[in-house]
């Protein structure tokens, strides 16, 4: 049975090649009116979608299982990165550490590691404020080396910021797969209309366009809201 949002991203996918498939033939439509006498003075038609409503009917079969992973592995392995994002920045912005503030650092880590490996879970909320705090700690030891105690150069705090925030995200498990039965018979022979579950998306038609505002310069080319 396929997952909810393989088939939602299946039907989208095949709403946009509808839009596809209209606008094709609206450039074959147009070369033909611009090759007739009479025609080529008319406006050539075009047909859009701009909201296409589905109504569907699915009979949830299950979740898939969390996954096997072990914490204590993850969180060891993150911890090595934080030690190494640490590292990489403090070098890159020329900022040496005290011995004595790199083992603060490193028992003040600890301690926001230790709470994360007893926790009974670990949400995005929770990896994001773990992330702060590990900002937080890094920024501080930075302030006490040195020679400024009251400023860090904005670019190091912003590398520790965003380099953190991508690998804590990485600690809450994916969302369970939901899994559906779709096919129209065997929805039948499944259970009454009213026990099933209905889907209603309204879906509203937006359209990109190429823009190279450097005509020479093909780097420049990208997609832009129409």
């Amino acid at each position: 049975m396929p997952a909810l949002g393989d088939y939602l991203g299946a039907l989208l996918a095949e709403v946009t090649n509808a839009r596809l498939l209209a606008d094709l033939e609206t450039a074959r439509i147009a070369q033909l009116y611009a090759s007739h006498p009479l025609l080529q003075h008319m406006p050539v038609p075009r047909f859009r979608m701009p909201t296409v409503v589905l109504d569907l009917p699915v009979a949830v079969e299950g979740t898939d299982p969390p996954p096997a992973t072990s914490r204590t592995a993850e969180l060891l392995a993150l911890r090595q990165k934080v030690d190494g994002i640490v590292a990489n920045a403090l070098t890159q912005h020329s900022v040496t550490l005290t011995p004595t503030r790199q083992k603060r650092l490193a028992q003040d880590l600890n301690v926001l590691f230790d709470r994360l490996q007893k926790s009974t879970g670990i949400s995005a909320s929770d990896a994001t404020n773990a992330s702060e705090e590990a900002v937080t700690l890094a920024v501080e030891a930075v302030k006490i080396s040195v020679a400024d105690r009251a400023t860090v150069d904005p670019a190091t705090e912003a590398s520790l910021r965003q380099q953190f925030g991508a690998e804590f995200l990485k600690l809450p498990p994916p969302p369970p797969r939901v899994h559906v039965m779709v096919i129209t018979a065997q929805l039948k022979d499944l259970a009454p209309p009213l026990a099933l579950t209905r889907l209603r998306l309204t879906i509203s038609e937006e359209g990109v366009e190429w823009s190279q505002p450097n005509p020479s310069d093909p780097s420049t080319k990208t997609l832009l809201p129409e």
